[in-house]
């Protein structure tokens, strides 16, 4: 558990999204069989707070990005309409047809 949270904590500070996504897959695939082992020692009790911490911490990041992309992603669709007309404007101007 104290690897997989270095390795998230890592890839979050980092925005590595691909490694964040192969560690959440990581982290599904594990957290099962640690929960068919019974009952956690202390020190496995703290491991999976901090982990669940580093957790929440990286999935706050991908939110943070997720609304960071979607403003941008909608200032590139506001301006849209302008590129088009600069587009056409500058196809105009290659064919010769000057207005």
């Amino acid at each position: 558990m104290q690897q997989l949270t270095r390795e998230l904590h890592a890839a979050a500070g980092q925005q590595d999204w691909n490694a964040l996504e192969q560690l959440e897959r990581k982290l599904a695939q594990q957290l099962p069989l640690l929960a068919g082992q019974g009952a956690l020692s202390d020190s496995e009790h703290t491991a999976l707070l901090t982990l669940r911490r580093v957790h929440g911490q990286a999935l706050q990041i991908c939110i943070n990005e997720k609304q960071r992309l979607g403003l941008h992603m909608g200032e590139i669709h506001s301006k849209q309409e302008g590129w088009v007309a600069y587009a056409l404007e500058s196809d105009m101007y290659q064919d010769g047809n000057q207005a």
